[in-house]
Protein backbone atom coordinates (compact mmCIF):
# COMPACT_ATOMS: atom_id res chain seq x y z
CA UNK A 1 0.00 0.00 0.00
CA UNK A 2 1.24 3.51 -0.73
CA UNK A 3 2.59 5.24 2.36
CA UNK A 4 2.14 8.87 3.25
CA UNK A 5 5.85 9.43 2.61
CA UNK A 6 4.91 8.87 -1.04
CA UNK A 7 2.26 11.60 -0.84
CA UNK A 8 3.82 14.30 -3.03
CA UNK A 9 4.63 17.80 -1.91
CA UNK A 10 3.00 20.21 -4.37
CA UNK A 11 3.61 23.96 -4.67
CA UNK A 12 1.49 26.39 -6.68
CA UNK A 13 2.15 30.10 -7.11
CA UNK A 14 -1.07 32.09 -6.90
CA UNK A 15 -1.47 34.94 -9.34
CA UNK A 16 -4.21 37.40 -10.13
CA UNK A 17 -5.25 35.41 -13.20
CA UNK A 18 -6.04 32.35 -11.03
CA UNK A 19 -8.16 34.47 -8.70
CA UNK A 20 -10.00 36.10 -11.60
CA UNK A 21 -10.57 32.73 -13.28
CA UNK A 22 -12.03 31.29 -10.09
CA UNK A 23 -14.31 34.34 -9.70
CA UNK A 24 -15.60 33.75 -13.23
CA UNK A 25 -16.03 30.01 -12.67
CA UNK A 26 -17.77 30.33 -9.31
CA UNK A 27 -19.60 33.61 -9.76
CA UNK A 28 -18.00 34.82 -6.49
CA UNK A 29 -17.05 38.42 -7.13
CA UNK A 30 -16.67 39.41 -3.49
CA UNK A 31 -14.60 42.62 -3.64
CA UNK A 32 -12.08 41.15 -1.15
CA UNK A 33 -11.09 38.84 -4.01
CA UNK A 34 -11.38 41.05 -7.09
CA UNK A 35 -11.24 44.76 -6.17
CA UNK A 36 -7.76 45.95 -5.09
CA UNK A 37 -9.01 49.31 -3.79
CA UNK A 38 -11.76 47.75 -1.70
CA UNK A 39 -9.48 44.95 -0.46
CA UNK A 40 -6.75 47.43 0.55
CA UNK A 41 -9.11 48.85 3.17
CA UNK A 42 -10.13 45.38 4.40
CA UNK A 43 -8.72 43.12 7.10
CA UNK A 44 -5.95 41.65 4.90
CA UNK A 45 -4.81 44.91 3.27
CA UNK A 46 -4.83 43.38 -0.19
CA UNK A 47 -6.75 41.08 -2.50
CA UNK A 48 -6.92 37.51 -1.18
CA UNK A 49 -7.67 34.35 -3.09
CA UNK A 50 -10.90 32.40 -2.75
CA UNK A 51 -10.39 29.41 -0.44
CA UNK A 52 -10.48 26.79 -3.22
CA UNK A 53 -7.58 28.52 -5.03
CA UNK A 54 -5.25 27.64 -2.13
CA UNK A 55 -6.91 24.24 -1.75
CA UNK A 56 -5.89 23.33 -5.31
CA UNK A 57 -2.51 22.11 -4.04
CA UNK A 58 -4.29 19.50 -1.91
CA UNK A 59 -6.34 18.26 -4.87
CA UNK A 60 -3.25 18.10 -7.10
CA UNK A 61 -1.22 16.19 -4.48
CA UNK A 62 -4.03 13.70 -3.82
CA UNK A 63 -4.56 13.02 -7.53
CA UNK A 64 -0.84 12.48 -8.09
CA UNK A 65 -0.62 10.22 -5.01
CA UNK A 66 -3.46 8.07 -6.29
CA UNK A 67 -1.80 7.80 -9.71
CA UNK A 68 -4.74 8.83 -11.84
CA UNK A 69 -6.07 11.93 -13.47
CA UNK A 70 -8.81 12.64 -10.92
CA UNK A 71 -9.79 11.86 -7.36
CA UNK A 72 -11.18 8.39 -6.76
CA UNK A 73 -14.93 8.06 -6.37
CA UNK A 74 -15.81 8.36 -2.70
CA UNK A 75 -12.86 10.60 -1.83
CA UNK A 76 -13.73 13.40 0.56
CA UNK A 77 -11.68 16.43 1.57
CA UNK A 78 -12.48 18.21 4.80
CA UNK A 79 -10.75 21.58 5.06
CA UNK A 80 -10.12 24.23 7.69
CA UNK A 81 -8.82 27.55 6.38
CA UNK A 82 -6.17 29.07 8.65
CA UNK A 83 -4.91 32.16 6.86
CA UNK A 84 -5.19 34.23 3.71
CA UNK A 85 -3.59 33.42 0.37
CA UNK A 86 -2.40 36.56 -1.36
CA UNK A 87 -1.36 37.25 -4.94
CA UNK A 88 2.22 36.06 -5.32
CA UNK A 89 2.02 33.50 -2.53
CA UNK A 90 3.53 30.09 -3.11
CA UNK A 91 1.26 27.54 -1.44
CA UNK A 92 2.85 24.19 -0.60
CA UNK A 93 0.85 21.13 0.49
CA UNK A 94 2.60 18.51 2.65
CA UNK A 95 1.32 15.30 4.20
CA UNK A 96 1.61 15.13 7.98
CA UNK A 97 0.32 11.60 8.58
CA UNK A 98 -1.93 8.84 7.32
CA UNK A 99 -4.60 7.38 9.56
CA UNK A 100 -6.92 4.40 9.30
CA UNK A 101 -10.40 5.85 9.12
CA UNK A 102 -13.44 3.56 9.05
CA UNK A 103 -12.27 1.40 6.15
CA UNK A 104 -10.60 4.31 4.39
CA UNK A 105 -7.26 6.06 4.62
CA UNK A 106 -7.18 9.62 5.87
CA UNK A 107 -4.20 11.76 4.95
CA UNK A 108 -3.75 14.78 7.18
CA UNK A 109 -2.19 17.61 5.17
CA UNK A 110 -1.08 21.15 5.84
CA UNK A 111 -0.65 23.88 3.25
CA UNK A 112 1.72 26.74 4.02
CA UNK A 113 2.80 29.86 2.19
CA UNK A 114 6.40 30.74 1.34
CA UNK A 115 6.84 32.21 4.85
CA UNK A 116 5.80 28.94 6.51
CA UNK A 117 2.46 30.33 7.65
CA UNK A 118 -0.41 27.81 7.69
CA UNK A 119 -3.03 28.73 5.11
CA UNK A 120 -5.11 25.57 5.51
CA UNK A 121 -5.28 22.13 7.01
CA UNK A 122 -7.17 19.31 5.37
CA UNK A 123 -8.07 15.69 5.80
CA UNK A 124 -8.13 13.73 2.53
CA UNK A 125 -10.27 10.64 3.09
CA UNK A 126 -9.78 8.00 0.40
CA UNK A 127 -11.51 4.63 0.12
CA UNK A 128 -8.87 1.99 0.91
CA UNK A 129 -9.47 0.14 -2.36
CA UNK A 130 -8.65 3.30 -4.33
CA UNK A 131 -5.14 3.56 -2.86
CA UNK A 132 -2.57 1.97 -5.16
CA UNK A 133 -0.56 -0.92 -3.80
CA UNK A 134 3.22 -0.71 -3.82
Amino acid sequence: MTAFRDFPEITHRVDGAAIDAYAELSGDFNPLHVDPDYAAAGPFGTVVAHGPVGLQTVFAAAVRWLGGDRLATGTRIDVAYRGPVRIGDEVTCRADEVLDHAGSLAVRVTAVNQHGDDVLQALVIVPRDAVPRA
